[in-house]
């Protein structure tokens, strides 16, 4: 009777593993099904929250990453920066050298339906003349509209980086930017990217869904959300626990540990992000210096200053090892890098030889602004840059100030005399120069000059560059500028970043050398 039993209940069992592996295909069709229809979601932590969501109105990195997926430029940068058509499908430039004509895409619309025309890239071109990117348009003369679809730049003169410029500079509705104004354009973008916006609760995030009018392949992953995570411990910690599920800017102490833990992957790639310092070495008395003369004026002073940093043993301990000490303003394979430059030499003794020499035997004292929350460890970094000047006689007021606020204080120079700062070039040192060392004052050019740096050669240099369309002839003259405001120490060099990341094994994505954390870019297997 038992083994009749055992045998009825082998059948029985036969039949329930069928029923069950029935139920459970089907149970995972209706999941599947359910999965598609509700879509891929990505939650995304980042170091800190974007300053605003109008793409004219800053130039900072994790701004550029939230705004890049509601904006299009006529160009748009590919993950390796270079130049792709967008909202232009070709161009051409005519013989003479100043007049490009560009073909529009067709059918193109705003996020809310409306149509995308030549009228709102001569729009967002004239607009761009009065915000914080004003230096792209700085070659531009004049753009006329054609028709719908079809608008003309006439430059000034020839222009070697026009396409770098253009897909910079992001295009805005001009009926939705008039209707509304800068101040609603800051809080509610309107483009022709991939998604748009559904809510952004400063500090908390950003949430963005698809834009059911963008004119490229529909990005798979349907809804994202962008958490500014400024405590490095807990932003790591959100990785770990599954909260989000990609990171950037992992924190350099915590990127074994990631990569060491089952089902999340640490990836890192060298990166573009130059951390430096302005100096006031021009203005005869500067604001943060409580002295009748800047002692930085003088290039012995500015020398001391550049001895004074130990640059390995910064990126070695408060970076561990994440960084790159430097002597140039752009990395390798960049016009205006310097073949064979080395990196500046730590020797606090000649530091403070120098010192005694410009006449300041006793030092001096300096606040040196930098903030706390935008760069790598960046506090960090600051304190150890203050405690290693101050041993050679320059006494450090170490001014630290959170992202949200630290642009608009040191941007206008009226406040600084010394700042540490970043930045993140992938055109060339000529194009970084003119947002940052040229003289302030002769032009839309240098309005981040924060140290007030002035040179007439290094102007002349960059206004050369920007004026021929021969990118090789340009290649020389911004090398010939990197060399003079370098062995001027217009700025003090320090290192450059590795970019770190952390994700879910399951998310697909390659680091992009502009830093962005792209959702049409990521995909979830």
């Amino acid at each position: 009777m038992k083994r009749i039993l055992d045998l009825g209940n082998a059948v029985s069992g036969k039949k329930i593993l069928a029923v069950c592996v029935m139920v459970l295909c089907l149970a995972g069709w209706v999941a599947g099904a359910a999965w598609a229809a509700e879509g891929k979601k990505l939650i995304v932590g980042l170091a800190s929250d974007a300053l605003t969501l109008d793409p004219q109105m800053q130039e900072e990195t994790i701004t550029n990453t939230i705004t890049r997926h509601f904006y299009d430029g006529l160009l748009n940068y590919d993950a390796e920066h270079k130049p792709v058509p967008a909202l232009a499908e070709s161009w051409e430039l005519a013989d003479d050298q100043v007049t490009w004509t560009f073909h529009l895409r067709r059918g193109v619309k705003f996020s809310d339906g409306s149509p995308f025309t030549a009228e709102d890239v001569a729009f967002s071109i004239e607009r761009t003349r009065d915000k914080i990117n004003k230096n792209l348009v700085v070659t531009i003369k004049e753009v006329v509209v054609v028709d719908d679809h079809t608008a003309k730049i006439i430059t000034n003169a020839p222009d070697a980086i026009l396409l770098d410029s253009l897909a910079r500079n992001k295009v805005l509705s001009k009926a939705y930017v008039t209707r509304v104004g800068d101040a609603e354009t800051d809080q509610i973008p309107l483009g022709t990217g991939p998604y748009k916006l559904v809510e952004w609760i400063r500090e908390d995030h950003v949430t963005m869904e698809p834009n059911e009018h963008y004119w490229g392949p529909k990005p798979s992953i349907t809804g994202v959300t962008f958490r500014p995570i400024t405590n490095a411990a807990t932003r790591t910690a959100a990785l770990l626990t599954g909260e989000v599920d990609i990171i950037g800017d992992v924190p350099v102490q915590d990127f074994d540990r990631v990569s060491k833990t089952e089902g999340i992957e640490a990836v890192s790639r060298p990166g573009e992000f130059l951390i430096f310092m302005h100096v006031d070495g021009d203005r005869e008395v500067t604001p943060a210096i409580d002295l009748p003369k800047n002692p930085m004026t003088d290039i012995r002073v500015r020398q001391a200053i550049s001895l004074a940093i130990d640059r390995e043993l910064i990126t070695r301990v408060a970076l561990n090892g994440s960084g790159y000490p430097t002597g140039q303003m752009v990395t390798e394979g960049l016009r205006g890098y310097l073949a064979g430059r080395p990196v500046p030499e730590y020797n606090p003794e000649k530091a403070q030889a120098l010192l005694k020499e410009a006449g300041y035997e006793k030092g001096f004292k300096v606040k040196l602004d930098a903030p706390n929350g935008r760069y790598v460890n960046d506090a960090q970094v600051a304190q150890a840059l203050a405690s290693q000047l101050t041993k050679v006689g320059i006494e450090i007021d170490l001014n630290l100030l959170p992202k949200s606020v630290f642009f608009d204080y040191v941007r206008p120079g009226d406040k600084s005399s010394l700042v540490m700062t970043g930045w993140s070039e992938s055109v060339d040192a000529g194009a970084m120069g003119n947002v940052l060392f040229y003289t302030r004052g002769k032009g839309p050019k240098g309005g981040s000059n924060r140290g007030h740096y002035s040179n007439e050669e290094y102007d002349r240099l960059l206004d050369e560059a920007d004026a021929t369309a021969d990118v090789t002839h340009r290649a020389a003259l911004v090398e010939k500028a990197a060399q003079v405001i370098l062995d001027d120490l217009g700025l003090v060099p320090l290192y450059f970043e590795r970019d770190l990341y952390g994700k879910k094994k399951n998310v697909k994505f390659t680091p992009r050398s502009d830093k962005y954390i792209l959702a049409s870019d990521i995909e979830i297997e």
